[in-house]
């Protein structure tokens, strides 16, 4: 099945409620996670469908006799933790029972711990969301909490997919407004400190450079971002036995962020850099077949250039400063492609010049 064993007492019946705990020890107690199907059409045997196919369960955690749950609402200061009979939640569909493992303790000091932990300002009603901080987290954080184990992945994938997406994109947007603020400053231009919105024209007399300021770092962000991120799910898979694997994936996943953040940086300002020379080029360039000639070729020369000073930033190898010697090397390729792309301007003007003369001695005849 899914996960984890699904059952270690006398029977092991899919029956919601009729499960029955093994004989254990005096003091032992056994702790196991109802997993339930959320109910999306009110209609049995298509809600078990849609629930597994969108990967969205509810859990709750059940020992000595009662199921642990989280669910949100709106009175400040009140938990959201409550509690129900062992897999007869009626507000979901029963799935299956997952077999956590057992303890020694009684049982009211574990419903001390639980209280305790439930009374917190982390597992208010109010703190509740659905997609980073639901149900499932609190199970996670509850099992972590009472038995130093947590529930397999797949019960919460879906939210957690989501909720990492959410959080790379915030790490990305935070970073290069930070980014664009230094950047606009750098070249006199002060007021706005974040990145416009995507739809929005860029601002009337913006630095110099910017949006090839801006481009380079979100597709060198992304560049390192879809490289590193398997290292996340790695992290987990091979987590020391003892410590946290939510704690360590999410330092791994801290830690991508900020090289992220940095090569996008890094990459802004070489391509930026060259953004602006090139701008000043093309401004020598005549109106015409000429400058067309020098759009294209220079789209093509700088291409490569771009890609590499990208992949540079992403393997972490790229100084950004100028006066480095990789920034030499950089304004040397530079002058290469801008001494192309005049050249092509210089031919296609020619050419067209040649064209012309030719029309005319063809009219005079």
């Amino acid at each position: 099945q899914e996960g984890g064993r699904l059952a270690m007492g006398v029977e092991a019946s899919h029956q919601p409620g009729d499960y029955q705990e093994p004989e254990l020890p005096e003091g032992v107690l056994e702790f196991r996670v109802s997993v339930y199907k959320l109910e999306i059409t009110g209609v049995g045997f298509l809600d078990q469908i849609g629930a597994g196919l969108a990967g969205t369960y509810h859990t709750g955690l059940v020992v000595a006799g009662q199921e642990w749950a989280f669910g949100g609402h709106e009175m400040a200061g009140k938990s959201g933790v409550y509690c129900t009979k062992p897999e007869l939640n009626q507000d979901y569909l029963f799935y299956q029972r997952i077999i956590m493992g057992t303890k020694t303790t009684t049982k009211s000091e574990l419903t001390r711990q639980i209280k305790q932990l439930a009374c917190t300002d982390q597992w208010s009603g109010p703190s509740y969301d659905l997609i980073e901080h639901n149900c499932n987290h609190f199970v996670s954080e509850l099992c972590w909490h009472l038995l130093k184990k947590r529930p397999p992945d797949w019960i919460n994938s879906t939210a957690d997919g989501i909720a990492l997406s959410r959080r790379r994109s915030r790490a990305e947007s935070e970073a290069l407004s930070a980014a664009l603020a230094e950047y606009r400053a750098a070249h006199g231009v002060g007021g706005a400190t974040s990145a416009p919105a995507p739809t929005a024209p860029p601002p009337v007399n913006d630095a110099p450079g910017i949006k090839a300021f801006s481009d380079a770092f979100g597709a060198t962000f992304e560049l390192c971002w879809s490289r590193g991120r398997a290292r996340i799910k790695t992290a987990a898979q091979e987590c020391p036995e003892g410590e946290d694997p939510l704690a360590l994936q999410r330092r791994v996943e801290k830690d991508l962020l900020a090289a992220a953040a940095m090569a996008g940086q890094c990459a802004a300002k070489a391509v930026a850099t060259a953004a602006r020379v090139a701008a000043d080029a093309r401004a020598e360039q005549a109106p015409g077949v000429g400058l067309a000639a020098w759009d294209l070729t220079w789209a093509r020369e700088s291409s490569t250039l771009l890609r590499s000073w990208r992949e540079e930033a992403a393997a972490g190898r790229l100084d950004p400063e100028p006066g480095g010697e990789q920034g030499c090397e950089r304004a040397r390729k530079l002058n290469e492609a801008l001494a192309a792309a005049a050249q092509a301007a210089l031919s296609a003007a020619e050419a067209e010049e040649r064209r012309q003369a030719q029309r005319r001695g063809g009219f005079g005849g």
